[in-house]
């Protein structure tokens, strides 16, 4: 493992577990404080629309500007927004407005260095290491799901939210002067510099994008999937809480198990033996299982499970579909890393990021407000049909492509002279 993949990984794992850390918090704290399920969702809310509205935004500023100075400066200013709020709620009481701007304000930085951050691997990395640093970035990601909230509950009954926010204050900072650390490689690019108008290099990065066949697609595609996937996210704690009536322990457990199995796909995705060499053939295989696996939540309620298998039925499936996903991400990061001129990846990424996020808001109002009207079992067999046309008409799009990478790779070779010379 290369010294700059060292160098990335801690600092993404510090700054990952800070802002986990404090995002169960604040929306931990709002709720048990005003037992109101809509200032909840306003803190959830108000810690998504940054991202929504700033991806395309942090893209064009992350290929225009110093990559590294803007890594530095969003872990610092986080840090520094932190102490802050730390200060503030020694003195004052704190209201859930406070958490929602410091939730949107950490956020808004958050999305410019996510962005930044992935839109630089192939400067920070060797080709032969990009897979292996989209996973384990995937990795600590996970972990970060699974133990942040752990730890952030167990602190909190012992510190004042203005102590705990010391920790995570503290993990910024850190990640700020870890990131000074990090080398970056100049890549010659073969297309126009950057333009002296910030409207222009918007434009041009989306003129780029929509003349790039495969990765165009692939950004149709993962705007429809992820509208159908969000039918999963409502209706399965719906199934799990309200039709099954597990308990709060059964259900966290089961949601830890969806973790589990991004972690352990991440970190097998990792090694050399577990290279991804058909990135679209691993992307639609795997969403393809997916689809088929849709429909399983609801056998239960069918009664096709007996009763006293649920809970071990819903974890193996919560483990399987997360093993799944990491499956189909990675290939995409792959795809998306290789095949975009170095000089509009951050515009590309923004795009995609805010694209596949724009979605959900829209996706959960709509599958909510079906879930009291119409059938759970009729919700999941259309978004898993939905979900399968789609990985239908994306394979057929690209299957060019998917037949090159089916070559071997002296056999591709001829095949792309010949195209070349004809």
């Amino acid at each position: 493992m290369s010294k700059n993949l060292q160098r990335l990984l801690f600092g993404k794992f510090c700054s990952l577990f800070a802002a986990s850390l404090f995002t169960f918090v604040a929306g931990l704290t709002v709720l048990r404080e005003t037992s109101s399920g809509l200032q909840f969702a306003l803190v959830l809310l108000a810690g998504t629309l940054p991202r929504i509205l700033l991806s395309p935004v942090a893209g064009v500023l992350s290929d225009r500007w110093n990559r590294k100075k803007i890594i530095v400066t969003t872990e610092a200013s986080s840090a520094f927004i932190l102490a802050v709020f730390a200060g503030y709620a020694t003195f004052f009481p704190v209201q859930t407005m406070h958490y929602m701007i410091v939730s949107a304000l950490l956020t808004a930085l958050s999305t410019f260095l996510s962005v930044t951050l992935m839109s630089s691997l192939t400067r920070l990395l060797d080709d032969a290491e990009l897979q292996r640093g989209n996973s384990l970035i995937s990795s600590i990601s996970s972990l970060s799901s699974i133990v942040a909230p752990m730890l952030a509950g167990f602190l909190l009954a012992f510190a004042p939210i203005h102590l705990f926010t010391l920790l995570p204050f503290s993990l910024f900072s850190l990640a700020a002067l870890w990131n000074m650390r990090l080398t970056f490689r100049a890549i010659p690019s073969a297309g126009e510099e950057s333009s002296p108008s910030f409207w222009t290099d918007f434009q041009s990065g989306y003129r780029y994008l929509f003349k790039q066949r495969v990765l165009t697609t692939l950004i149709l595609m993962a705007l429809v999937l992820n509208f159908f996937f969000i039918a999963l996210e409502v209706i399965y704690p719906i199934i799990l809480l309200d039709r099954l009536t597990f308990t709060a322990f059964q259900f966290g457990t089961i949601e830890a198990a969806l973790g589990t199995g991004l972690l352990l796909s991440s970190l097998m995705l990792a090694l050399p033996r577990f290279t991804i060499k058909r990135p679209l053939v691993t992307l639609f295989q795997s969403i393809a299982l997916v689809g088929m696996l849709f429909l399983s939540p609801v056998l239960p309620l069918l009664d096709v499970i007996p009763s006293n298998w649920t809970f071990g039925y819903f974890f193996v499936f919560s483990f399987i579909v997360g093993f799944i996903l990491l499956r189909a991400n990675i290939p995409i990061q792959l795809l998306v890393q290789r095949q975009t001129d170095p000089a509009y990846l951050g515009r590309v990424i923004g795009v995609m990021e805010s694209l596949a996020m724009g979605i959900i808001p829209l996706g959960m109002l709509l599958f909510g407000f079906l879930s009291d009207h119409v059938s759970l079992t009729l919700i999941l067999g259309i978004s898993s049909f939905g979900l399968l046309v789609t990985v239908s008409i994306g394979f057929f799009h690209l299957r060019h492509d998917i037949k090159m990478e089916r070559l071997p790779e002296n056999q591709l070779k001829t095949e792309k002279t010949s195209t070349s010379a004809s």
